[in-house]
């Protein structure tokens, strides 16, 4: 028989169980797959920042070498998205 291999992405574990019937298919095998660790080109695609930004944003939780910057995709996505807004009035020119 064929194996067919379907990722799913989320933030609970899906609700399924060994042996179910899905989409003609019975469940055979349940695996959680390790998070990789992206570079900071990967996020600066992302978020359309310049890699030294992200660089320096995520400096604390970088686990590669200074040359090569790796980050925890989860851990980098919450300091990226907490961007602080601007205060104060706006500049006049």
């Amino acid at each position: 028989m064929p194996e067919f291999i379907v990722t799913i992405e989320s933030d609970s574990a899906p609700q399924l169980v060994l042996g179910q019937s899905i989409f003609g298919g019975i469940v055979t095998a349940l695996k959680l797959e390790k998070k990789k660790l992206v570079t900071a080109a990967d996020l600066a695609s992302k978020y359309s920042l310049s890699d030294e930004t992200i660089r320096t944003k995520c400096a604390v939780i970088n686990q590669g070498t200074p040359g090569k910057c790796l980050y925890d995709p989860d851990a980098a996505d919450a300091i990226l998205k907490s961007t602080k807004l601007r205060r104060g009035p706006k500049r006049k020119n």
